[in-house]
């Protein structure tokens, strides 16, 4: 359902090899193959996951100045805002599909931002930034909002090439008749490279987000349908622009003759060049640095637990430090530190946990060496 093919798989194993040590494979090597396979047989598509609705204003005008300037050619319709996209901009052979310019359009949130910066190079209030496959500019001239306060639409304008500067980026946008679907994104399982006993408290709560609202330019009823969908086989893939590598789910319902039914798609895997990324909230950086400080501390308080032998693991490891002040043989303690004898019971479970850093110390051990 995520996309990984045969041929991803098989790849990724041959480059990896077979070996009898115990090795730690970090996924970007996965990803990057199936980057590799699926660069050379996806189809382009243009997405936005999280809409805003997009009505050019002066769109009709464009369109005369367009048809009075000549600029057409035979292969645009009669709005002179058809445009031919090639499905691979390295396989010709892949063919190609059109995209109409709408007066309303939708973009994705993350490329529009209500206050610029130096850093930015989205779509902002009386700012210009490029439209893809237009060749020219979008401004963005008002923002109205809704009730909640968020943003309910866009009122910009087009500028043609000859009539403004060359922006500093394209983005990406889907006509009014765009399919609805869900996209699902899914990032790394868990937050941290390494897991450890603790991996529970390791998971990344974003490890999978749902994009209910999302659309699709039209393009893609020519090759996404419910009843070439095969739960035992890997869909047909897409590639959406910036945004990564697709595949069409098996909840799909979608018929693409009457346009009707559920369009739902999976991310395989991110583009190599990310989008830019959504500025993060003073709360979300503070909580970000948190968690790196927290990792770190895991990490430096397990290379210290790697260097205490498990006889003395309740002796000298920092979570068990002044708990304790008699100990058998084995190192398993029989008293709390207060002179209260440890049951028997808790003595059973501390031999498992002695036990269990036995094994990790040996894991340790035979991966340095």
């Amino acid at each position: 359902r995520r996309g990984y093919t045969k041929d991803i798989l098989n790849s990724f194993c041959n480059d990896v090899g077979a070996s009898r040590a115990e090795n730690l494979v970090e996924m970007e090597k996965l990803f990057s193959t199936a980057r590799l396979h699926l660069s050379q047989t996806s189809r382009r598509a243009m997405a936005v996951l999280d809409p805003i609705k997009v009505v050019i204003t002066n769109f009709d005008e464009e369109v005369a100045n367009i048809k009075q300037k000549g600029n057409g050619n035979d292969k645009n319709n009669e709005s002179d805002m058809t445009f031919e996209v090639q499905n691979s901009p390295t396989d010709p052979s892949l063919g190609s599909h059109t995209i109409t310019l709408t007066k309303v359009i939708y973009i994705d949130a993350s490329d529009f931002r209500l206050e610029d910066n130096s850093t930015y190079y989205g779509l902002a209030p009386n700012k210009a930034v490029g439209l893809k496959y237009y060749g020219g500019n979008l401004i963005c001239n008002k923002v109205i909002k809704n009730n909640n306060n968020g943003i309910a639409e866009i009122q910009c304008t087009l500028q043609s090439r000859d009539e403004g500067t060359k922006p500093q980026s394209y983005i990406t946008w889907v006509p009014e008749n765009g399919i609805p679907c869900e996209i699902r994104v899914y990032n790394h399982l868990f937050a941290v490279t390494e897991p450890s006993d603790r991996w529970e408290e390791e998971l990344n709560p974003n490890s999978e987000i749902v994009y209910p609202k999302a659309m699709v330019d039209p393009s893609v009823r020519e090759v996404v349908d419910a009843k070439n969908v095969n739960k035992w086989t890997s869909n047909v893939a897409l590639q959406f622009e910036r945004f990564g590598y697709f595949v069409v789910d098996i909840d799909t319902t979608y018929d693409s003759k009457s346009n009707n039914g559920a369009l739902v798609f999976n991310r395989t895997v991110s583009l190599r060049e990310e989008k830019e990324k959504k500025q993060l909230t003073n709360k979300e950086e503070q909580e970000n640095a948190k968690r790196r400080l927290k990792q770190q501390a895991d990490k430096e308080a397990k290379e210290i637990k790697m260097k205490i032998a498990s006889v003395d693991l309740f002796k000298l490891a920092p979570e068990y430090e002044g708990k304790y002040s008699k100990f058998n043989d084995e190192g398993i303690p029989t008293h709390l530190v207060d002179g209260t004898e440890v049951t028997k019971s808790a003595m059973k479970k501390l031999a498992k946990e002695q036990m269990k850093h036995k094994k990790a110390l040996a894991n340790h051990n035979k991966t340095k060496k």
